[in-house]
């Protein structure tokens, strides 16, 4: 019966609801409204929100937001189904679809029970109930399954592709992925936080990492580094500090690499080995981020220049316009790197379990091609919560060797997720 629905509703999706266009090759997408569920403590409305988003991933599907549902609600003032006539609110949305139901909790889990609706009569109900904590996205899964009656779209899972061996391994992008010369390619050592050492065993340079430290005097030791009045080579003594007010619990450590030219349509790997210990919720990351050089909208002085010239915000507001461009313009030529703008970013999900070395690997972007915008890349390891010490080997960025041409970009599936549009080329 559903398919039924589905075929005439796909009919229907050719020319707008309640409408007299001509059909065309090329369909428009259907258009689904979802009502709140029926249930206790807030369940259905976050039923009906799952299944908007699942749905709305789907190819060929356009779910009306729930914001607008309830506009055009208060505008027609019509009973809801199952008692109230849905075709009022299906025209006012020039919609195809609608979908109800209700959320109720037992002993042996939660069931939901929908309903899915068509003009002029068709429906169909059904139930589905699980008795896990992933109930939400179980019965929403699905349901998209009834509605479609097609594959599901899913995103990639993790693990989904087998690392390329060594041998499959093409040259790594990034300077020092070895650490042996880190100052090639990662930022200093402030041998308080961030440590370049010789590991204990036969891996050569390693990174340790820090969190477990007072917050504010690290801070203003990190200022004084900036300054030039402190150094590395003669660090503070920090005391450890293990609470949530901590390094660790506030901003944690950022360890960045060197910058290093991206290639549009291009598929990477990071790989990376951790020594350390985290939790399910907490842990490494090591982020990849995405810049575009749009050096002609720059209209402002990055801070560290601003310091490097001897200029105050107040000194250099009294400066006239054209003195505020010309020193602008040149800071751009001499530091690009200082107005590239982030507009992409992923990062690998370190979860160290132990003690022990621990290799983590993932291809990124998880699907299509890296976007066009993207010109620059940098990496920039992250260590926060829970406090203490992480040892990091061996993160390399590689050039996916599986990939034989570019690959275009696929844009993000969740409703309202969007990039920076294409910016001007890097110079």
């Amino acid at each position: 019966m559903l398919r039924n629905i589905l075929a005439g509703v796909i009919t229907l999706a050719a020319a707008p609801a309640f409408g007299q266009a001509e059909p065309t090759t090329q369909p428009e997408p259907i258009r689904v409204v979802v009502l709140d569920f029926l249930g206790p403590d807030g369940d259905g409305a976050a039923m009906a929100d799952s299944l908007r988003l699942k749905l709305a991933r789907q190819d060929g599907w356009d779910v009306v937001d729930p914001i607008t549902t309830k506009r055009l609600l208060a505008i027609i003032r019509t009973d809801l189904p199952p008692r109230g006539d849905p075709r009022p609110l299906l025209k006012a949305a020039n919609a195809s679809m609608i979908v109800w139901g209700q959320v109720t909790r037992s002993a042996s889990g939660v069931t939901v029970g929908v309903t899915t609706s068509a003009p002029p009569d068709q429906a169909v109900s059904t139930v589905h109930t699980d008795p896990t904590e992933r109930w939400r996205a179980v019965i929403a899964g699905k349901i998209v399954d009834e509605i479609t009656g097609q594959p599901r779209w899913a995103p990639p899972e993790l693990d989904a592709e087998a690392e390329p061996t060594a041998e499959e391994f093409g040259p790594v992008l990034n300077a020092a992925a070895d650490f042996e010369d880190p100052t090639s390619g990662w930022d200093a050592a402030d041998n308080v936080a961030i440590f370049y050492e010789r590991s204990d065993d036969d891996r050569g340079g390693v990174l340790r990492v820090k969190t477990d430290l007072k917050r504010e005097p690290y801070l203003a030791y990190r200022q004084a580094l900036k300054t030039g009045q402190a150094d590395p080579a003669e660090p503070p003594t920090i005391k450890e500090d293990k609470s949530f007010t901590s390094l660790a619990g506030v901003e944690g450590v950022h360890v960045r690499s060197a910058w290093i030219r991206a290639t549009p349509g291009q598929r990477y790997w990071l790989t990376a080995d951790i020594q350390g210990q985290a939790n399910e919720a907490f842990f490494p990351r090591i982020f990849v981020k995405g810049f575009l050089a749009d050096y002609d909208a720059v209209n402002g002085l990055h801070g560290r220049s601003m310091r490097e010239r001897g200029l105050t915000p107040k000194s250099f507001a009294a400066l006239s316009q054209a003195e505020r461009k010309q020193i602008v313009a040149d800071d751009v030529a001499q530091h690009p790197e200082r107005y590239r703008r982030e507009c992409y970013r992923w990062y690998l999900a370190c979860r160290v379990r132990d003690r022990g070395w621990q290799r983590f690997a993932e291809p990124f972007p998880p699907r299509g091609g890296l976007p066009d915008n993207v010109q620059w890349l940098r990496i920039d390891i992250y260590c926060y919560w829970p406090p203490g010490e992480y040892v990091i080997d061996n993160v390399g960025l590689y050039a996916d060797p599986r990939q034989t041409a570019p690959l275009p970009e696929e844009k993000p599936r969740t409703p309202g997720v969007t990039r920076q549009p294409k910016d001007r080329h890097d110079h």
